[in-house]
């Protein structure tokens, strides 16, 4: 992550992703809007050839259902990159020692270790039903943010198995533990 992506994560709670991660992040949004392209492109062609065709109601369809689910995938992975926010008065080494601990509990290995966030990636086995997540942990005054997504860095995926929603859950449950 850069100092750049760390700002404008923290100013719209939003995980900013590089270009090449939000290509894949999103890639079933391209995949599903790539039909409707290829058909629009296609009648297009034959209006400049001089032999377009009657759009039917079943034309329609195939351009209007595919773009319908490419926009609910959209959102659906727009929200995940939301943080979820944790206010805290424990010190940043006591953060870190329980990220430690959860890490460890739920197999993260770190990717980026700084001073204002952590960046940690998992490989699961072939048959947990994912490719891996990427978990983000920012650092702030008396709070921090968590986010957990597909691994943007490995194949494309729209699902984690609920691993994503487990590692969240977790780390602020220990929070949450450990402030009381």
């Amino acid at each position: 992550m850069t100092e750049e992506q760390v700002e404008i994560s923290l100013n719209t709670k939003k995980l900013k992703l590089s270009f090449w991660n939000k290509v894949t992040h999103f890639g079933i949004v391209g995949f599903l809007i790539f039909i409707p392209a290829s058909f629009a492109f296609l009648h297009f062609k034959d209006a400049l050839n001089d032999k377009s065709k009657v759009i039917t109601t079943k034309d329609l369809l195939i351009v209007l259902i595919p773009l319908g689910i490419a926009l609910l995938f959209y959102i659906l992975q727009s929200n995940r990159l939301k943080f979820q926010e944790v206010d805290t008065n424990l010190s940043k080494q006591q953060l870190k020692d329980i990220i430690e601990k959860v890490a460890n509990q739920l197999g993260w290995f770190p990717k980026e270790v700084n001073d204002n966030y952590i960046v940690a990636i998992t490989h699961p086995s072939l048959w947990s039903g994912s490719w891996g997540e990427q978990i983000t942990i920012l650092f702030t005054k008396n709070k921090i943010l968590i986010n957990s997504i597909c691994d943007p860095g490995r194949a494309s995926s729209i699902t984690s198995m609920g691993r994503n929603r487990k590692h969240v859950n977790k780390l602020i449950e220990e929070i949450k533990n450990a402030s009381r």
